[in-house]
């Protein structure tokens, strides 16, 4: 599968928790969950807490943030999962002249217009099928986007159906990550929909003019006459096993989402006027929207049992797991050394084409009693994510697939559950917030048949003798 750089992946979550989801309780417990000695060390002992587990629906993911130097990653297309069903993405996005208060002069004419889409580089799904095509429009926003409005994944934007600004044009998915060699310098890979040059124009042409006649040139007014774009799939009926994803930001014109125009002043003239999505000042929303009632996964969101024998989870949008860790007043006294909750894969659910995410992540569900001094049902930061301004606490957390399961370790928050004399602990597990819909991870639950598969809290303390 192609991934980017992890790095990548790790700074964009490292921010966007920190900066957009959750402050908490912050006692000071150092345990360190690389404290794992052999079941036969004297006065070592290890256990399991079994767990109530249930699969839920998550849409709550907003796809408008815009943070400096993380990558605006954008899921365009139409895909099918066999267990999760079909998921369909659209953006939506503003873009500004590369040159404030530009106009193109009388004589200037227009050869071609194109938009470029920049590939991201990931793929979810089928990325070994070299066969697999999706068909793309582009088309205008009837309606602006607010720069600083929040936009979650069920949002969209009222695009002009009626004077599309291209005609379906079929792409070969597999092939997007190749790259074009013009005869001077490497162009990104991506896409490039040639546009209707008059429709564009006739856009285009009136909110430069109108921008150069305010008297403030100014990016800001070009976006309030120019209110933006959307690229989609032409048919949503017609769905495929690969989701491509995009990148809306980037330095270079073809590292860019947004509109090149070629014209020409006079013969033998080569130049360009590039119209670009800009973090400062351009707003964007990733509409994605799930269809899953025709598939299983949504018996477990129907489901009513007390603990589900199997739990789902995708990235948001899609499924999430919702844990319950029972059983904590039963652990005798001690220094807790390792407290691992384990998610077994299920081998039939799980394959190399629909494979798993890179990491899953946790976060508290408060009851009427703990932590202290949160509401019930308020979302809390766990205690071993602490601090939040340093990486080392992801690594500590875990949330790595591991062969036949995916771990997260949660040694702190265990101490803090026994400190504060709670018999529970109410978790939520999603995916990252990369990649807008990937992932697919099916495991057992807490009631799951088989023992060894089921989701469970192993645990690794030191008994305190008298």
């Amino acid at each position: 599968m192609n991934l980017k750089k992890n790095n990548y992946t790790f700074l964009r979550i490292i921010l966007l928790i920190n900066i957009l989801i959750f402050s908490a309780c912050k006692e000071n417990i150092h345990i360190s969950t690389k404290v794992s000695p052999a079941n036969d060390t004297v006065g070592i002992y290890s256990t399991s807490l079994g767990c109530i587990t249930h699969t839920f629906f998550d849409d709550t993911i907003s796809t408008s943030t815009n943070i400096g130097g993380i990558p605006i990653y954008q899921a365009i297309g139409s895909i099918t999962d066999p267990f999760f069903g079909n998921i369909i993405g659209a953006t939506y996005f503003q873009v500004i002249p590369a040159a404030s208060g530009f106009t193109f002069a009388v004589n200037d004419t227009i050869d071609s217009v194109v938009m470029v889409m920049p590939y991201s580089g990931y793929t979810w799904g089928d990325t070994a099928n070299q066969t697999i095509t999706q068909s793309y429009q582009v088309f205008y926003l009837t309606d602006s986007i607010g720069y600083s409005t929040n936009y979650n994944s069920y949002n969209t934007k009222p695009i002009d159906f009626t004077n599309p600004l291209s005609k379906p044009v079929s792409v070969n998915l597999y092939h997007l990550k190749d790259s074009l060699f013009p005869v001077y310098y490497q162009h990104q890979s991506g896409l490039r929909i040639k546009l209707d040059s008059a429709k564009f124009l006739s856009k285009l042409n009136s909110a430069l003019i109108y921008t150069a006649a305010s008297g403030n040139p100014l990016p800001q007014t070009f976006i309030n006459y120019f209110n933006g774009l959307c690229v989609k799939v032409a048919d949503s009926r017609q769905s495929t096993t690969a989701m491509p994803y995009f990148e809306l930001d980037g330095s270079t014109p073809y590292a860019q989402a947004g509109v090149l125009v070629y014209y020409h002043a006079y013969p033998g003239d080569t130049s360009y006027a590039q119209f670009y999505y800009n973090t400062t000042y351009c707003a964007h929303l990733n509409n994605v929207n799930n269809s899953f009632s025709r598939y299983p996964v949504n018996n477990l969101y129907q489901s009513t049992q007390v603990n589900d024998s199997i739990i789902a989870l995708q990235n948001q949008p899609g499924a999430g797991i919702d844990i319950k860790i029972y059983g904590i007043n039963s652990l005798p006294k001690g220094i807790i050394n390792k407290a691992e909750l384990v998610f077994p894969l299920l081998p039939a659910y799980n394959n190399t084409v629909f494979y798993g995410p890179e990491k899953i992540y946790t976060i508290g569900i408060s009851s009427a009693t703990y932590p202290q001094s949160y509401i019930q049902g308020q979302a809390y930061t766990v205690a071993d994510r602490y601090p939040l301004t340093s990486i080392t606490p992801l690594t500590m957390l875990d949330g790595y697939p591991h062969g036949a399961y995916y771990s997260i370790d949660i040694p702190r928050e265990l101490m803090q559950a026994i400190a504060q004399k709670s018999d529970t602990i109410h978790l939520h597990i999603n995916g990252t917030q990369d990649f807008y819909g990937a992932a697919h991870l099916v495991c057992g639950g807490g009631n799951y048949p088989v023992t060894n598969l089921r989701t469970k809290l192993n645990v690794v303390y030191s008994k305190i003798n008298y």
